[in-house]
């Protein structure tokens, strides 16, 4: 039995659905005594959900009183409290499953669901009493003279273009065929302008037009729904670009919507993503004139541009030479926020890639944890956020900030009293289907019905997002500078929004512009802690199944209080965050930072910055005394209120939530200038301490983390992409076995690295048990291509409910390298001790070396024949090597099957077979094995007589 968790419903080697929504609201319960009728291998079931025996693990299976609704969150399955991990959503969307070897589920009493994002099964914030939850913290910041949705003085057509329904293959989701239509918003200018693509996010595809129309799902749209133009709801961004000379084409991704929960190993990231790069294909053709055609399956008809276009004011004609491929830009809202950062680093593991400059994320979420680099990108994150509750796209600044040599802005924008949903104006009453995600509406910070909610009104919230959409492609694409205070943590707001927004922004400058003094991530003897003061580096929040070497640094709160620590879904075990702790009992308490003789010169920089956020244990407040010294013992000093008051005070809650009151980092700015005005040498500082004070309580002791001290300079940078290595996992088999063993997963690059490249893999499943022990690091010296990667595993001798059963492996958080398009694969467990219904599968042998074996796939062996030029009907021996021992191997001649052979203990596998009566000549002969999925071929010419 495998010991780490994982979905079934892997087909030919490839990983099939790991993750299904789970309907909101109540639990399914039942006890836990197996039924009359229950068949042998189940183990464990109650009302509406059953545990049967699978190779190496346990198949869960929930049943579901009626179709999901769609949310961006994803789902997990939870027995006898303990969440199990994601889970798959049945093509009729009326169950869920996922493979487990936590052997929990077979002594269960109840097996329930919850979205992920819930902290299994922990609901949105619950109602509090009006006007006990404290108001935002304001961290206000100049008000622009100029704004980006201002119109410009271009004119421009808004036109819909449509080939269908079916009109492209998607990428790793199970074969479908998606629509290629969406929204064009066109300057007419008659030159070429920089390009832009929205992706919306997950939403419903269709609502029900026709009252008497049955229920149904899917895609295309079934007889009586009409589709939900989820790629129109972006139009204050797209309006406002267009005026400003920016070619904008917002892209429909229903299919995949419809889809990914189904089919996609990684709930569609990559298929999002390719959905892009593929949109920057036909519009490059497009822009040159050249023909662009597609095949939709739906109607079985080919489409041109023309007729794509047809009704809406543009031609084929209308879009030649109005982009520059040289000036990319992406935005993407929720999981297609999670699309355009996939398409980002798809694109570096091109040997050409696009010119991408700039990646908006907007209240993205981030299930893999992946790493972008070479781009400038900014994540908006709502502070009300009822769908992607816990925040988790910051993980795209925390995570990406300092695991490449780059120079680009990062920053993070936390937009208060926004919810999930309004930023786009097609998923906002009243259009149908259309609802404000946090469902709570007295809850005193959030809810739109309590007098004291921090809530801004739908309109004002689409117009927060269209200004910053739009400031920020004006500014990275367009150099409109003015725009920078917005994104560079200046914290300053357009007109538009400064009257009723509270925006708070943390943002990393360029390597060129800044000097790190400390990230805080890591000890150092200069760094100490005096008086009542400690110190501790911490990582990740508690409930982590692996041992951890640093302590955690929150230990009492929920995943949505701590996004700087939420677990990814598909790498929960991979560290998070690492940060200082600092704590103090009195006003005695100090950190001091002693700088090294080479960080002592601010005086190429412009400001002095740090992050911070007072810990869990501070309930309103603190303050600190932050002190700058310089060689002569000059000194500056200002309380971190006066800077930013963000920095010391805890974040808006509200009475009993478990999703408010979050830990999010801070920015504070001292200019440079203020430093010199008091006298110090800009040339020769050398530390910067930080002192206790009082709580806002009046309490004496007090906590804080800590975060990234350093001086520099705001500006963008220089957005560079380039060709990276990606790192991958392939896929492998492996024969359960009867006792304690292990298995081998190959994570390999796509080509060798000059640096050294660091990831992670993980076992898909639950975040208890012994999953945990298959999360590993993988180092990849330079040179080095492919790492066999060791996981243990445990035999047993019963049989199970089918013959094989899937765990999926994923690799995430990768330096110096992207994840590429191969960074989900299955191991699949073959069921060696008979299954109780139905016939086993061919034996798949002993792994050799998994390395090896990925290799050998793109190199074909060659078969022997006891004779090249056999006649119909003759007995002909066909002989291959290179096996594993003891599997089984598949022969074809021709597309006529002949039989199959087990390989012996070198490899070499024989087969004597008669030949069959064959078309064409010559005749392909085939050996495909069932383990290793190594083919050999030859060819022979067939004689009739």
């Amino acid at each position: 039995m495998i010991t780490f968790l994982g979905v079934k419903g892997f087909h030919h080697r490839t990983v099939a659905a790991l993750a299904a929504l789970a309907v909101f609201g109540a639990a399914l319960t039942a006890a836990a005594a197996p039924a009359a009728a229950d068949p042998p291998s189940t183990v464990a079931s109650g009302d509406g959900w059953t545990v049967e025996r699978g190779a190496g693990g346990y198949v869960t299976t929930v049943k579901l009183d009626g179709p999901l609704p769609v949310r961006d969150d994803a789902p997990e399955l939870v027995a006898d409290g303990k969440v199990l991990g994601p889970a798959t959503e049945s093509a009729d969307g009326l169950s869920l499953s996922l493979t487990t070897t936590d052997a929990v589920v077979a002594r269960a009493h109840h097996v329930t669901w919850a979205w992920a994002s819930q902290n299994g099964g922990v609901g949105p914030a619950q109602p509090g009493a009006p006007g006990t939850g404290p108001a935002a913290t304001e961290d206000s910041g100049p008000t622009l003279s100029d704004d980006p949705t201002t119109p410009g003085r271009y004119p421009y057509t808004e036109a819909v273009y449509n080939f269908g329904a079916q009109a492209m293959p998607l990428a790793n989701i199970g074969g479908i065929r998606g629509e290629v239509e969406g929204k064009i918003y066109l300057p007419r200018s008659g030159h070429a302008h920089p390009l832009i693509i929205f992706l919306h996010g997950r939403h419903s595809s269709c609502y029900k037009s026709d009252p008497s129309a049955p229920t149904a799902s899917g895609w295309p749209c079934p007889t009586g729904y009409t589709e939900i133009p989820s790629y129109a709801g972006y139009d204050g961004a797209g309006e406002a670009l267009a005026s400003k000379g920016y070619t904008v084409v917002s892209v429909g991704a229903d299919a995949i919507n419809s889809n990914d929960n189904q089919l996609a190993p990684d709930f569609g990231a990559v298929a999002r993503g390719q959905l892009v790069l593929d949109t920057l294909t036909w519009l490059k053709r497009a822009n040159a004139g050249q023909p662009v055609r597609f095949h939709d399956a739906a109607t079985d008809r080919t489409v041109d541009l023309g007729e794509a276009l047809a009704g809406s004011g543009l031609r084929a004609s209308s879009l030649v030479n109005t982009m520059n491929f040289d000036d990319i830009g992406l935005m993407g809202h929720s999981r297609g926020g999670e699309g355009v950062v996939t398409a980002g680093t798809l694109n570096e593991g091109l040997a050409h890639p696009w010119a991408i400059k700039s990646i908006f994320a907007l209240a993205p979420i981030d299930f893999t944890r992946a790493t972008l680099p070479d781009v400038i990108t900014t994540t908006l994150l709502p502070y009300c956020d009822g769908d992607v509750s816990d925040q988790q796209g910051q993980h795209f600044y925390a995570d990406s900030r300092n695991t490449f040599s780059d120079n680009v802005l990062r920053s993070d924008i936390w937009v208060m009293g926004t919810d999930h949903n309004f930023y786009n104006s097609i998923w906002t009453p009243p259009y149908p289907n259309a609802s404000d995600d946090w469902h709570s509406p007295d809850d005193a910070v959030c809810g739109t019905a309590s007098p004291t909610t921090t809530r801004i009104t739908a309109p004002q919230q689409f117009q927060v997002g269209s200004a910053y959409i739009a400031g920020f492609f004006e500014l990275t694409l367009g150099g409109q500078s003015q725009f920078r205070p917005m994104f560079d943590g200046t914290g300053a707001e357009p007109p538009s929004v400064a009257s009723f927004a509270n925006i708070h922004t943390v943002a990393q400058q360029p390597a060129s512009l800044r000097d790190d003094i400390t990230s805080f991530d890591s000890t150092s003897p200069l760094i100490s802690a005096a008086g009542t003061a400690t110190a501790a580096v911490c990582a990740d929040k508690n409930g982590r199944t692996v041992p951890v070497p640093l302590p955690y640094c929150s230990l009492t709160l929920t995943n949505q209080q701590v996004p700087y620590w939420t677990p990814a879904r598909f790498a929960p075990n991979v560290p998070l965050n690492q940060m200082t702790h600092l704590t103090w009992a009195s006003g005695s308490g100090q950190l001091n930072v002693t700088l090294p003789a080479g960080k002592r010169d601010a005086s190429r920089y412009s400001e002095l910055t740090v992050s911070m956020s007072p810990d869990e244990n501070v309930v309103s407040g603190t303050d600190m005394t932050l002190t700058v010294t310089d060689g002569s013992g000059r000194s500056y000093s200002a309380l971190m209120s006066s800077l930013n008051p963000s920095t010391v005070n805890r974040m808006p809650t509200s009475p009993g939530s478990t999703i408010l009151d979050k830990i999010v980092l801070q920015q504070a700015h001292v200019p440079t200038s203020v430093l010199a005005a008091a006298g110090l040498n800009l040339r020769n500082i050398t530390r910067i301490s930080f002192t206790a004070g009082v709580g806002l309580d009046g309490t004496a002791g007090g906590g804080v983390f800590l975060q990234d001290l350093g001086f520099d300079t705001p500006g963008l940078g220089t957005p560079s992409v380039q060709a990276r290595p990606t790192v991958n996992v392939a896929p492998t088999t492996a024969e359960e076995g009867d006792g304690p063993s292990t298995d081998d997963v190959a994570v390999y690059l796509s080509r060798p690295s000059t640096v050294p490249i660091t990831a992670y893999l993980t076992a898909i499943g639950s975040v208890t048990g012994q999953v945990g022990l298959a999360m590993q690091p993988i180092r990849f010296a330079p040179g080095q291509t492919c790492q066999a990667v060791t996981i243990p595993a445990t035999g047993d001798t019963l049989p199970g409910a089918t013959p094989t059963t899937s765990y999926a492996m994923a690799v995430s958080y990768s330096s110096n390298a992207v994840l590429g398009s191969h960074d989900f694969a299955a191991l699949v467990v073959r069921e060696d001790d008979g299954v109780t219904t139905g016939n086993p599968a061919p034996p798949v042998g002993t792994q050799r070396d998994v390395c090896a074996e990925h290799a050998a796939l793109a190199k074909p062996g060659a078969l022997a024949v006891s004779d090249p030029r056999p006649t119909v009907g003759q007995v002909l021996t066909i002989t291959g090597h290179h096996y594993r021992n003891g599997e089984s191997v598949a022969f074809a001649i021709g597309s006529t099957s002949v039989g199959n052979a087990i390989a012996d203990s070198t490899g070499t596998v024989s087969l004597t077979t008669t030949v069959p009566a064959v078309g064409a000549q010559p005749v392909a002969i085939t050996a495909v094995g069932a383990g290793s999925g190594y083919t050999s071929t030859t060819t022979v010419k067939v004689r009739t007589r």
